[in-house]
């Protein structure tokens, strides 16, 4: 057999998204060894061979022997993935790791192969299946740099990471792993559960879960609006009233009392606005009468006393009320109304707009 062990430590190496120097430095090595392995002007002894098979996870005969030139795989990762949900986990489990013992280091193999493992150990609560995919995703974190797709992220992988210590009941690193990851506060809510429920600290935790509880009411809020803009482009009146009217009940619901102040009545106002016009699209005038006085009566009753705080909010009795918030409506609530209905208001009707511009006066 043809000994193809300069070109694979290359292929390897590359793989990993490791430079000549970076894989000196972990060899303890020069860079002129490396380049000479590589260039096959001098073979690495059997102790570094054998750091070299692990490093790279692969067996020495398949370092020396085992050529990546040819080998395609991207499709071999296709075909597996389009078995994921239609074979059972045993035969996926079997699958990936027949292509880990040719594709070691392919990312989407390991990102793949941790994924299944994962599931499996989550659902039948198996430890070395957890381990495995622990593993796994340690591996995909190294390839990287390998990494096309822009929906996956080393912080997604690290996530997973964190996952697996979760349903390993090891909560302090899972904790560990979540709070590394922890950008924009995406693991707010995974933080907190784990701190209260798990590791029983649930003064720590009730912090995350504040601050969880108020990134997901103004994702849930953008996400609503996303829906109330879409039945309306499209011309859906009846489930565009649903999501709106769906969308002030969730925001209403938020606040620690319905009758008073907060500074979510600024966004409420608009999404009666909103149904206003959605209600004239559809046909009922007297409706969307209605929902058009009561959005501007809740805006100027807002203007004359805003409230741009955390005052009268449910389930932040732990943060400080002294938080500001602003959107970008407009500098008041009136003012958002007419922004609002300068971008929506060619799909409301003439006598609509009018109506409009006399409400506000």
């Amino acid at each position: 057999m043809e000994n193809q062990l300069a070109e694979n430590i290359r292929e390897y190496r590359k793989s990993m998204g490791l430079t000549q120097e970076q894989l000196a430095e972990r060899l303890g090595i020069t860079l002129g060894t490396v380049s000479k392995w590589e260039r096959g002007g001098s073979e690495p002894d059997l102790g570094y061979l054998m750091e070299l098979a692990e490093l790279f996870r692969v067996s020495v005969d398949a370092l020396i022997g085992f050529s990546m030139r040819g080998s395609n795989a991207d499709e071999e990762a296709d075909r597996i993935e389009a078995l994921v949900n239609r074979v059972p986990f045993e035969e996926l489990q079997a699958e990936y790791e027949k292509a880990l013992r040719k594709f070691p280091n392919h990312f989407r193999t390991v990102l793949g192969a941790a994924s299944i493992w994962k599931r499996f150990g989550v659902m039948h609560q198996d430890e070395p299946g957890l381990r495995r995919a622990l593993e796994l995703y340690r591996h995909a974190v190294e390839l990287i740099s390998q990494n096309r797709d822009p929906e996956i992220s080393e912080v997604s992988v690290r996530n997973e990471i964190a996952g697996c210590y979760a349903s390993l009941k090891d909560y302090c690193k899972a904790v560990e792993e979540y709070k590394k990851n922890n950008l924009g506060g995406i693991n707010d809510a995974n933080i907190g559960l784990v701190q209260i429920w798990d590791e029983r600290k649930p003064e720590e935790g009730i912090l995350y879960i504040e601050r969880a509880f108020l990134n997901n009411l103004s994702e849930s809020a953008t996400i609503m609006f996303g829906y109330i803009f879409y039945y309306l482009v499209t011309g859906d009146t009846a489930r565009g009233i649903r999501a709106a009217e769906q969308a002030i009940g969730h925001l209403n619901r938020a606040k620690e009392d319905p009758d008073r102040r907060s500074f979510v009545d600024k966004l409420i106002s608009l999404l009666y606005l909103l149904l206003a016009v959605i209600r004239d699209k559809a046909g009922q005038p007297e409706k969307a009468e209605e929902d058009l006085l009561l959005a501007v009566s809740m805006a100027r009753a807002f203007d004359d006393a805003p409230v741009y705080t955390l005052e009268n909010m449910m389930f932040t009795e732990h943060m400080p009320h002294n938080v500001y918030f602003y959107d970008d409506t407009g500098p008041t609530a009136l003012e958002g109304l007419r922004s609002t209905m300068a971008n929506v208001g060619d799909l409301a009707s003439e006598a609509f707009r009018r109506r409009f511009e006399l409400a506000l006066g």
